[in-house]
């Protein structure tokens, strides 16, 4: 071998031994830093998305502790954040980088402070140097940065629909330089809401009811933890929706409000409002002082109980759609946010809880007069109702109705009706010359005292419904029978139970007069008939009687005088 190809080999083999060098070097200069983030809440069962955002920038020195800090990649300009930091007191004198770590190196258990820091800094974020998801099944996530340093974590809570419903921003400091993870734990505050009606047998999220019966209702929640959230003002709303055929009543409805068991006063505690919809009812308890609440280890995790009563009204649905009554929780979820009312306002961040529904559901009873001999049916007959829960019903008839624009009847001398215009010769035989229209008429009937019953008139059509009746037996009694018929004295009992199917759907049954009816709705048919012009106790009738006897008194009168002439002739 050559001189020169010996020297070129030597220098390759140095060269080799340079890079590998270099490529270790390298790889001790730039190690990763494991962060191991974990939900405060081991029964949350939400997604967190979360970012982190290099603050400070540092090395770290044989003894874990950090020094010559630079402005992180995480920040833009760190002059114009110095000069923020001023308006919070712990910052007012610094006017550089190295004050400002001077100060956060006393502030470890100043939540507040640290709290207005990541405040500031939240306005210069630029991009972050790690990010991650803890899935809603999971309780933790681990994610590596490549810089040593201060971070703040950015912690986005978001429903099962990817709704965001709180978010957090709290700092981290990096010092570890071994593989161990570093662990920290979240901040989030995310309140719950839940809603039930309240009943002898316990609270439940479905039920049964008449009209005009008053239902409890009752929505829960607790004095969230607000220790630690940095938060300025605390946001804590519900809302309350009654559909259309519920009724709130402020002479009947009762509302209370509870922390930990003790009643609050409306005005100084909370505000109240019942507000007017297309769809329904709105009411709305708008808490005040939350954060106080929630600063207070006292109250913290206190029961916020809010009960009240609605009762069902004519426009109750009985369709197994029922009858709902939906909440939610609305509050503050971003504590980097200044709020200034009880109530955040339309650009406030604003956290919502998924809606909770209750349904009431109602059924009825469908009553037919027809005559007994050609099944026609009768008008004019009147009803009555009785039961535990038939103070008032929803009654539902067809009625003829004047209207000029619309109507096709006409009514006649006797009571009825014709879509035959009268005419001049038949003018006679009419009421009037209005028009009329056939129209389905819903209103509430009920009793006028506690010696009464419920009564109404069957319609044109002959038929009825008593509609709004809940679980329960009622007793169904003509008490006025059609013109020129007999009145069908038998009480009709009427027997209404109800289960509910996989889907909670309500299952009705009912039973008629002992009889297992069919389901989903029962209609009770009851005959008239007219009165006999025979004697009750049958024959041939009266008149033929009277002819009889004044041809039997005839023929004796007859036969007298044939007598007495006979006789004189003798």
């Amino acid at each position: 071998m050559t001189k020169t190809m010996k020297r070129f080999i030597s220098i390759l083999l140095s060269v080799m031994m340079l890079c590998t060098l270099g490529i270790t070097v390298m790889a001790e200069d730039e190690p990763t830093y494991p962060v191991s983030i974990t939900k405060a809440d081991a029964s949350d069962n939400l997604a967190h998305d979360f970012e982190l955002y290099q603050i400070f920038d540092a090395k770290v020195h044989t003894d874990g502790k950090l020094y010559a800090f630079t402005w992180g990649e995480g920040v833009d300009d760190g002059d114009e954040i110095i000069d923020d930091l001023k308006a919070i007191s712990a910052f007012a004198e610094c006017e550089t980088l190295e004050d400002v770590i001077d100060v956060l190196e006393t502030l470890d258990n100043d939540s507040a402070t640290l709290d207005a820091f990541a405040k500031v800094v939240s306005d210069h974020l630029t991009s972050p140097s790690a990010d991650g998801t803890i899935a809603a099944d999971k309780s933790e996530k681990t994610v590596n940065v490549e810089k040593a340093g201060y971070y703040l974590v950015k912690d986005t809570i978001k429903d099962e629909d990817s709704k965001t419903v709180a978010e957090s921003k709290f700092m981290m400091k990096v010092v570890n330089n071994t593989t161990n993870a570093i662990t920290i734990t979240t901040k989030e505050v995310v309140p719950s809401l839940d809603k039930k009606i309240v009943e002898t047998a316990g609270d439940t999220d479905k039920n049964t009811a008449s009209v005009g019966e008053l239902i409890t209702f009752k929505l829960s929640s607790e004095v969230p933890d607000l220790r630690k959230s940095g938060y300025n003002k605390y946001c804590f709303v519900m809302n309350d929706t009654l559909s259309e055929g519920l009724t709130y009543d402020a002479t009947t409805a009762d509302l209370t409000v509870t922390i930990g068991g003790v009643e609050l006063t409306e005005g100084t505690d909370y505000t109240f409002t019942k507000t007017a919809t297309a769809s329904g009812t709105a009411l709305k308890i708008v808490f005040k002082d939350m954060l106080d609440r929630g600063l207070d280890e006292d109250q913290i995790g206190d029961a916020i109980i809010v009960t009240y009563k609605a009762s069902l009204n004519e426009n109750a649905v009985l369709t197994d759609e029922g009858n709902p009554n939906t909440a939610n929780l609305i509050y503050s979820n971003d504590p980097s946010h200044d709020y200034t009312s009880d109530e955040p306002g339309s650009t406030d961040p604003k956290g919502q809880t998924p809606d909770v529904e209750t349904i009431t559901y109602t059924t009825g009873v469908d009553i037919v007069k027809i005559d007994a001999s050609d099944n026609s049916r009768l008008d004019g007959a009147e009803f009555k109702i009785e039961g535990t829960k038939a103070d008032q019903v929803i009654t539902k008839k067809q009625v003829f109705v004047v209207d000029a624009d619309e109507g096709t009847y006409y009514k006649l001398k006797n009571g009825t009706f014709t879509t035959t215009a009268p005419s001049a010769e038949t003018e006679a035989g009419y009421a009037s010359d209005d028009k009329y229209k056939l129209t389905e008429v819903n209103e509430i009937t009920e009793k006028v005292s506690e010696s009464e019953v419920v009564k109404t008139e069957v319609g044109t059509d002959g038929a009825l419904a008593f509609n709004g009746l809940g679980v329960g037996e009622y007793t169904i009694t003509e008490v006025k029978a059609p013109e020129g018929y007999v009145m069908d004295e038998t009480p009709h009992t009427v027997v209404i139970t109800c289960t509910y199917d996989t889907d909670g759907k309500p299952v009705w049954s009912y039973k008629v007069d002992n009889a297992n009816a069919t389901p989903n709705r029962v209609t009770l048919t009851i005959t008239n008939t007219k009165p006999s012009e025979l004697p009750s106790t049958g024959g041939i009738g009266t008149t033929i009687f009277y002819i009889g006897g004044v041809a039997l008194v005839l023929g004796g009168v007859v036969l007298l005088v044939l007598k007495k002439r006979n006789a004189g002739k003798e």
